[in-house]
């Protein structure tokens, strides 16, 4: 019985041995399955059963593949995966080390891009009320974009063409490869703290989805929807389209059209600002006219000052007239009355009779005095009246306290209201003496003058 054991081997002989034969047989290979049991240990590894309806194998990816992997695996998910046969000697179990994967009937990269697709959509970084505008004419552009490539001898083709005078800043990144998201992102960054930047565009030519996967990853996305600057993507042709796009607040289908969305025609905005001139020169006539036509019918109702001024003096004259006759109709009854009375005294010859009457006589005289000083009161204050009047009718002797009466140029209009005019209008202001010409550099509404509050 002894003859029949010429080699005894330990467990872990025996393990080691399978282990060197799978290993050396099974070097590479692909399998595919449904995964079950994911598991994410702290160690950044991952653990999860790969099987099928009648089988099963324990998979292993370590974390280096893992992050190197566009496809993360979940319960339930139909794999292709690529990796090496071995067995875990502790305890004896053989198992797939798998570095790659991608899942069963459609490509690693398009299940990758409508995953992260899905999931910035559910966080609203597609969302159309985030969208910032365009600006109308843009000075500067930051261009992120390879040097070499055709695109961006096409888009400045183009912009030239439309609008030469628009500065472009190239900003130059690698658009396909490893590391292209990571400069392609911190382009975007940079172009935000570059002074004047009104508008980014990423830009490239067309390509696989491989080609073109820098501008699907998550990095880049993010930093289009940090931008404060407006980004506009313009990545391969129109057939193409990546998350940036999405993202992105205006989506060029190729980069000439990114060139044409930008900016105007030049010939296109010289047109339509002839037609908004000629729009504002009739529009300033016909306010021209009408404030003209109103002024005419305002100065016909007010009528000219001095006439008023000139009728108010010949009603004084009138009135110092009236009083002079008044005066002397009154001297010549008094004169009159005082003859009489004298006569009838010198008829008298009773010393009496003539004191009574040289006493009523007196007191008549001392009641005519005052009432002619009365009325000569009375008249000076109706003169001194009328002259006050007429000093606040007169519009020179408003200027003279320092007033000012302006007018807006070159309408003629009176102005009551600060409103009335924009700053950096020409105003006409009449003194008492000349007047002047001024711009407005300020404006008060609601402010009323007093003498503290003027600066």
């Amino acid at each position: 019985m002894q003859a029949e054991f010429l080699q005894i081997y330990s467990v872990s002989q025996l393990t080691r041995m399978i282990k060197s034969r799978l290993e050396g047989e099974f070097a590479l290979v692909w399998v595919s399955g449904e995964i079950s049991n994911v598991r994410y240990p702290q160690s950044g590894h991952c653990y999860f059963t790969l099987k099928d309806q009648t089988s099963q194998i324990r998979v292993v990816i370590f974390r280096s593949s893992l992050q190197a992997c566009r496809l993360k695996p979940a319960d339930t998910l139909k794999i292709i995966c690529r990796g090496q046969l071995t067995v875990y000697e502790p305890r004896g179990e053989y198992q797939l080390i798998v570095d790659y994967l991608e899942p069963l009937g459609m490509g690693a990269l398009a299940q990758a891009f409508e995953e992260l697709k899905s999931r910035l959509a559910a966080e609203g970084l597609f969302d159309a009320r985030y969208k910032k505008p365009i600006p109308f004419l843009p000075r500067r552009l930051g261009v992120v974009t390879s040097p070499s490539g055709a695109a961006i001898r096409d888009f400045l083709q183009v912009l030239t063409r439309r609008f030469p005078k628009v500065e472009v800043l190239i900003y130059p990144v690698r658009v396909q490869g490893q590391g292209a998201a990571a400069e392609i992102a911190a382009a975007i960054q940079a172009l935000n703290a570059w002074p004047d930047i009104d508008v980014i565009i990423l830009t490239r030519g067309g390509g696989s989805l491989e080609d073109l996967w820098a501008f699907n990853e998550e990095s880049v996305a993010r930093a289009i929807f940090a931008s404060e600057v407006p980004v506009i993507s313009a990545v391969g042709h129109e057939i193409d389209v990546t998350i940036a796009d999405f993202v992105a607040d205006l989506r060029a289908p190729t980069p000439s059209a990114a060139a044409e969305l930008v900016v105007r025609r030049q010939e296109e905005l010289r047109q339509q600002l002839s037609r908004l001139a000629g729009a504002m020169q009739r529009r300033f006539l016909g306010l021209r006219q009408q404030g003209q036509e109103r002024l005419r019918l305002l100065a016909a109702r007010l009528g000219d000052p001095r006439r008023r001024l000139a009728d108010l003096r010949l009603r004084l004259d009138d009135r110092l007239e009236q009083l002079l006759r008044l005066w002397h109709n009154r001297r010549r009854e008094v004169g009159a009355h005082l003859k009489l009375a004298g006569a009838r005294l010198n008829l008298l010859s009773i010393r009496r009779q003539s004191e009574q009457q040289r006493l009523l006589l007196a007191r008549q005289a001392q009641t005519l005095a005052r009432l002619w000083t009365w009325r000569l009161q009375e008249w000076r204050r109706q003169v001194s009246f009328c002259q006050t009047r007429l000093e606040q009718l007169n519009p020179n002797a408003i200027l003279a306290r320092g007033y000012a009466m302006a007018a807006a140029l070159p309408e003629g209009v009176i102005l009551r209201d600060a409103r009335q005019v924009q700053v950096g209008s020409d105003v006409l202001v009449y003194l008492a003496q000349g007047a002047l010409q001024c711009r407005v550099t300020r404006q008060w509404p609601e402010r009323t003058y007093s003498p503290s509050n003027h600066d």
